[in-house]
């Protein structure tokens, strides 16, 4: 896992270049050109990449332009884009280059900004399919990557690749000019089977839970529709790590340009900025070459299992605590929460509970906790509790209810696991935030109508009736309980008290 401040702390490796020379280019070309880290016009194409927006460009080819600094020339990008022009349309004048802040603000301030160079090209897929084919089948791209986002997976409820998506009963019917990521994956190793050339990489860079395990299926369902034979093939020489990304990517700003202009004085058609933080963790199991990543800082793993734990657990869970506690407490901000003493000190709690009930090493645990705590008070990357606190019982069903099962099962007590969630029925029942703020639930209606009637808990996570379920709602009407009493600052205070940090529940 990255250090939080290791890529912020540095100069960029242009400003020294600018201050020696005393020139300000207006370009972001004219800048490359002045100083890089690397020849672009020896680069090679290694990776094809679909659906090159905003998280791909602060993620895998920020990893991959570190890696190419390395002068492991091979692995240069090639973006794909299926639905979208605006990237094309904004990279292409800047031969595909621009800027990127990594930017931290809270109790200090990290700055730092690079011209990214990783991106040799762009294609439009969608009115070149066969141009983005025929460089799938180069022997050369040894990797196909992808941020879709689980739309673009084209599956179904059950994670399944849904037949009668209309992109895919296209693809069936057209398998040379696809529309889908699906459709180009399976038909590049068609081709690169009959031609004799070893099958690519699959690697998913998007945010679902075994992306790997998920795109297979969806690749092989695909391809036994085309020909069991080809499955079979893909099942014994194509590969599909599952892997875990992180990074905070806010959406675009127009002062975005200001800091690309400010510590580069260059202007920039497209910059981002986010925070220093990065995490890929990926298995290491790959049909053919790959660039040693390990080198500039990527987790290689035989076991993706406990980084799935972390990011579920202490990143989606804790946001999602946060959240209900929050519009109990009527706060817009994530950090916002974080600056308030009770809020951080609870929540700190809350993460060593969570580390209790986690099948993973202390270790991991207490690093990941700290790298979280710190993102998340980040001013720079403000995230709205209203977008976070959206479909909060689908997240509790997800990312908490896992926890709350382990927990009950190791004997940890479950008073501040309950405690948020408490907070977020209770301000669901009386309609507002305990400032007197109307609140009005982004979840399911048959979910609101049920709290809003009184149904425990238990009944509204779809529980087997058990002890389990029993103290979930004894904890749960507890904690309701003690925030009318008491309201939200002085309860979580009091669930901080140090008689509560070892309070262990009996499972027997």
């Amino acid at each position: 896992m990255k250090d939080y401040f290791s890529l912020s702390t540095r100069s960029s490796l242009f400003d020294a270049g600018l201050q020696t020379a005393g020139i300000a280019p207006a370009t972001v070309t004219e800048l490359w050109k002045q100083q890089s880290p690397y020849n672009r016009s020896e680069l090679n194409i290694g990776i094809v990449h679909f659906g090159p927006g905003r998280f791909f460009r602060a993620h895998l080819a920020r990893i991959i332009h570190q890696h190419l600094a390395q002068k492991d020339l091979q692995w240069g990008i090639c973006g794909v884009s299926l639905r979208s022009h605006r990237t094309i349309e904004h990279l292409q004048p800047q031969d595909f280059l621009y800027t990127l802040t990594e930017l931290y603000i809270g109790d200090e301030h990290h700055e730092s900004a690079d011209v990214i160079g990783s991106i040799k090209h762009m294609i439009d897929g969608a009115a070149e399919p066969s141009t983005v084919l025929e460089l799938m089948e180069s022997p050369t791209v040894h990797l196909v990557t992808l941020t879709v986002t689980q739309a673009g997976y084209c599956l179904d409820s059950r994670f399944a690749l849904d037949i009668n998506h209309p992109g895919i009963v296209h693809d069936l019917k057209h398998s040379t000019h696809p529309t889908t990521a699906i459709g180009f994956i399976v038909e590049a190793l068609r081709r690169r089977r009959d031609r004799g050339i070893a099958p690519f990489t699959t690697l998913s860079c998007d945010n679902l839970p075994r992306n790997g395990e998920i795109l297979q299926r969806a690749v092989l369902t695909y391809a036994e529709q085309v020909d069991s034979s080809l499955a079979e093939y893909i099942v014994n020489n194509a590969t599909f790590p599952n892997t875990v990304v992180d990074r905070i990517v806010p959406q675009a700003h127009e002062a975005d340009k200001e800091h690309s202009y400010r510590l580069l004085q260059v202007r920039d058609r497209s910059p981002i900025v986010t925070e220093p933080f990065w995490q890929f963790v990926v298995e290491d199991k790959f049909s053919s070459d790959r660039p040693m990543w390990e080198e500039i800082g990527v987790t290689m793993t035989d076991d993706i299992t406990p980084f799935l734990h972390l990011k579920s657990r202490f990143l989606n869970a804790v946001h999602s605590f946060i959240a209900c506690l929050a519009v109990r407490g009527g706060i817009e901000c994530v950090h916002q929460a974080l600056r308030l003493p009770e809020y951080h000190l609870f929540l700190r709690l809350l993460m060593d509970d969570i580390t209790a009930a986690t099948p993973v090493v202390d270790s991991m645990c207490e690093q990941y906790v700290d790298q979280v705590l710190l993102r998340l008070s980040n001013e720079a990357t403000p995230d709205k509790i209203e977008r976070i606190a959206a479909e909060t019982s689908r997240k509790i069903g997800k990312y908490i209810a896992p926890i709350l099962k382990d927990a009950h099962a190791q004997g940890v007590s479950l008073r501040r696991l309950m405690l948020p969630i408490a907070a977020w029925m209770l301000t669901i029942r009386e309609g507002a935030s305990e400032l007197g703020q109307s609140f009005e639930a982004n979840d399911k209606p048959e979910v609101i109508a049920a709290i809003q009637t009184g149904k425990p808990l238990s009944e509204m996570l779809g529980l087997e009736p058990g002890e389990c379920c029993d103290l979930l709602d004894l904890e749960c009407d507890r904690a309701m309980w003690e925030i009318r009493t008491r309201g939200l600052s002085a309860t979580l205070r009091y669930y901080s008290q140090e008689h509560f940090e070892h309070d262990i529940v009996s499972a027997a």
